[in-house]
């Protein structure tokens, strides 16, 4: 059974503390935000929270939170992107987890244009592919685990800058014998580290 604890971003598979998908990222990224100041870094953390809450109480027809200009445009960019795409959410913020290796909390399941599709979720003014790339297929491998499925036929960014138009974006997946390579290596650091 995973479990989340929301002070200090912490996932427990049956009670034994595992690294996130972040912790994964971060050790394959160690320099991504690294030139970022600490209250910028959490302006537009809190800025995509938002927009995520939004989608979420959009698509479950729950009132919506508070939004400012930008966030509503984002969220009406999510709409034109969901009618545009024939996008019919399947699941949202689903907590997975990989054996008792890592955990995260997938932003979406649906169906896009008729193709069952992994989506995350981005606010932020670039794009960066190659990350997300990592991102999705960790989740991929952790949601495959739990429900014994195939791979989605897709994976892909719903994209939303603030001030700027929207964009669906396909995501290459990585192979597997990457992921395992990379988390192997993680744990190897998290020995030593000990």
């Amino acid at each position: 059974m995973v479990e989340f604890i929301e002070d200090g971003h912490i996932y427990l598979i049956d009670g034994v503390i595992v690294p996130s998908v972040s912790e994964l990222l971060h050790f394959i990224f160690p320099n991504k935000y690294a030139n970022i100041d600490e209250k910028i870094l959490n302006n537009k953390a809190n800025y995509g929270s938002i927009v995520h809450k939004a989608i979420e109480c959009y698509e479950q027809k729950e009132t919506l939170p508070k939004l400012d200009l930008n966030q509503e445009f984002s969220l009406n960019q999510y709409v034109k992107i969901k009618n545009k795409n024939n996008i019919e959410v399947q699941a949202q913020e689903l907590m997975i987890y990989y054996k008792n290796l890592y955990a995260g909390r997938l932003d979406m399941i649906a169906i896009v244009n008729g193709a069952l599709s992994l989506l995350d979720i981005k606010t932020t003014s670039t794009l960066d592919k190659e990350y997300l790339s990592w991102q999705l297929s960790f989740y991929e491998l952790a949601y495959m685990s739990i429900y014994g499925t195939p791979q989605f036929e897709k994976l892909y960014a719903i994209w939303l800058p603030k001030k700027d138009y929207g964009q669906l974006v396909e995501i290459e997946r990585k192979p597997l014998n990457e992921l395992l390579r990379v988390i192997k290596e993680f744990n190897e650091r998290e020995l030593e580290n000990l």
